[in-house]
């Protein structure tokens, strides 16, 4: 799934309130939730788990460092 095409605001997103955010270092190159910019090194990873009666969901959302700021803001 890609994030919001850039120019627009981005509107209200339950995953923003529910995962746990931390600077990562990517070794593998990854594409930016936000932007589609690819990444490679320093990077915020979100990361939600979601628990339910079954096996839990482990969703994983990487933005560039630089959007990673502008959105914390």
């Amino acid at each position: 799934m890609m994030g919001v095409s850039a120019g627009y605001p981005q509107s209200y997103d339950a995953f923003n309130d529910r995962a746990s955010f931390e600077y990562k270092t990517s070794f593998i190159p990854r594409k930016c939730y936000n932007t589609g910019r690819w990444i490679w090194g320093l990077a915020m990873r979100g990361r939600r788990v979601i628990m339910g009666p079954g096996d839990d969901i482990i969703e994983d959302r990487w933005y560039h460092r630089h959007e990673a700021v502008i959105m914390m803001l």
